[in-house]
């Protein structure tokens, strides 16, 4: 690149001439002193020589002394500018040494990682207490404006191409990454220690008493323009007080190809929407099949050790949002956000369909005793989910047209195996409707994991005893008669 080879021949100059003047200086240093000490004369000892008895000794020049003073620190400040000079060379290395079409040298990759530590050692980005609503909201009592964005205004434009983990996080967090990635040793090892004295019941002696909740231990963020984030993907505004605080629910396995994506999209979109939210992705951590309902309920009674979510947004990691106006508050719940996908031509599979992102606040979860536990494989746990909210007087709501337009990550998109029971499992979903969810939900401790953009939490779920009550299910299974689900209100 032009700017890059000039700015190194530049540099190159600035070096030669820095080295050529710095050994003039020296050199010209020492002939001043011993002219000096020449026309001045050598001080002795008593206004003449010293006798040790075997000669006679002359005490040198105190300017030679002196010099040796000089010499230390001058070689000391010339140690310092020649650091300087290098992080100069670090720094245009850094910023030219990528090429246009996105690729990097080996050589500017290495100085990059190089410079990334360098800057650790001096942190700009202090983190402040956020307990207090000053502190975490601004001075003022003003709400966050709800969005408001007007049909195609609302348009995101989504960057839908591959990317590693660790650039989406640079991507969103820019020049705060560094000071994140370093607080999250200290808080991962302090939360960590946490859920191991809650699953092993008591405490580990140690020096400091432990904060008393993940609350408390998480009660410092750092402002990024108009947010404070807080350690696992946590952000709260900074100017105004959130009318909703909103965890993102992403049930999870071996989707790593889609997870950046998602993150990079849905963080900037939510931002945009001035909401207080977490991304929480719940990992299955096991090789049976994959069982989304069951993990919904881990991430709902795990997000809420975290803080005192208003609402949960359960995100397929593979879907994206076309519009801001798609709103991700709490009002409207229960809703399925999507009115339409690309896979199906932005339009739904079926006209009840219930899937993919869907929302409820808290206090409805509650009230129809969460999701089901016992679909296993693809399919059938989200009409459950349908058949629950309206046994319990719900009615849902949905966007209109674009608004609830969705992209869906296609590349490496591997479906789970179908539940071959799922159709048994739906016609008889009401005998359940008390006794599975979340009154017997049981799984083991779970590993939480904070990193830049989310909080992990890993869970080795397994098949719960089959209630005596419920009717056993086999895969052989016919249904009589297809029922069609019928009840939606559009708003």
């Amino acid at each position: 690149m032009k700017h890059k080879s000039y700015l190194h021949r530049l540099l190159q100059k600035m070096f030669a001439s820095f080295f050529y003047n710095l050994i003039l200086v020296t050199k010209r240093s020492v002939e001043l002193t011993r002219k000096a000490c020449q026309k001045w004369g050598a001080v002795q000892h008593n206004g003449g020589p010293m006798t040790l008895g075997v000669g006679t000794v002359t005490k040198p020049c105190f300017l030679t002394e002196k010099l040796v003073d000089f010499q230390a620190v001058f070689w000391l400040l010339t140690l310092l500018a020649t650091a300087s000079t290098l992080m100069l060379w670090f720094s245009v290395s850094t910023l030219y040494g990528v090429e246009q079409d996105g690729g990097e040298h080996g050589f500017s990759h290495w100085l990059t990682r190089l410079r990334r530590s360098i800057d650790l050692v001096s942190d700009p980005n202090q983190r402040v207490s956020i307990r207090s609503k000053d502190i975490r909201y601004g001075e003022t009592d003003e709400l966050c404006e709800e969005s408001d964005f007007a049909g195609s205004d609302g348009n995101v434009t989504l960057h839908m191409n591959w990317t590693e983990l660790y650039h989406a996080e640079e991507e969103v967090l820019r020049t705060s990454t560094n000071s994140i990635r370093n607080y999250l040793k200290t808080d991962n090892k302090l939360v960590q220690s946490m859920y191991f004295d809650a699953a092993h019941g008591g405490r580990r002696p140690r020096r400091k008493q432990p904060p008393t909740s993940v609350a408390d231990a998480l009660s410092e963020g750092v402002l990024i323009d108009d947010y404070y984030y807080v350690s696992g993907g946590h952000w709260i505004p900074a100017t105004c007080h959130p009318r909703w605080k909103v965890a993102v629910i992403v049930p999870f396995r071996d989707r790593y190809f889609q997870l950046p994506i998602f993150l990079r999209n849905i963080v900037p979109f939510l931002k945009r929407q001035k909401l207080e939210f977490g991304i929480y992705v719940i990992e299955q951590a096991n090789e049976l099949e994959f069982n989304r309902a069951m993990l919904m309920n881990v991430g709902f009674q795990q997000a809420l050790n975290f803080t005192h979510w208003d609402c949960f947004i359960f995100h397929d990691v593979d879907h994206l949002p076309l519009n801001d106006a798609n709103y991700y508050g709490c009002s409207h719940m229960p809703r399925h956000f999507i009115s339409g996908a690309d896979r199906w031509n932005y339009k739904l599979q079926y006209s009840f369909f219930f899937g993919a992102v869907t929302g409820f606040t808290r206090s409805q979860i509650q009230k129809f005793n969460g999701f089901p536990n016992a679909y296993w494989g693809w399919g059938g746990e989200d009409d459950d989910i349908l058949i629950r909210i309206q046994a319990n007087g719900f009615f849902k709501t949905r966007p209109w047209g674009v608004t609830g337009f969705y992209n869906v990550i296609a590349e490496h998109h591997k479906s789970a195996p179908k539940n071959k029971k799922r159709v048994c499992l739906l016609d008889y979903a009401r005998e359940r409707l008390k006794t599975d969810g979340l009154s017997n939900l049981i799984y083991p401790p779970v590993r939480v994991s904070l990193t830049p953009l989310y909080t992990n939490i890993a869970v080795n779920i397994t098949n719960l005893a089959w209630n005596p009550a419920w009717t056993v299910c086999t895969r052989d299974y016919r249904r009589a008669k297809k029922e069609e689900v019928v009840g939606w209100k559009f708003e």
